[in-house]
């Protein structure tokens, strides 16, 4: 019992965090940023890319791995 708790509290966690790094505090402060280019694309269009992407998997995990119990 302890052990689904715990699991869910990460995942959740993680998602909430996640979810902080699109939105208006934390992604306009961390993605202003347009000189430095990582894998071709300015720094702004890949920290997006990157923090969706990082919604995306933590929502997936999330329903899959933890509310399914």
């Amino acid at each position: 019992m302890k052990n689904r708790k715990t699991r869910r509290l990460i995942f959740t966690l993680l998602w909430v965090i996640a979810f902080a790094l699109v939105n208006y505090p934390i992604g306009a402060m961390f993605s202003t940023k347009l000189e430095p280019f990582i894998l071709g694309m300015p720094f702004s269009v890949f920290y997006f890319w990157s923090a969706y992407s990082l919604l995306i998997l933590a929502g997936v995990l999330l329903a899959w791995k933890v509310m399914r119990d």
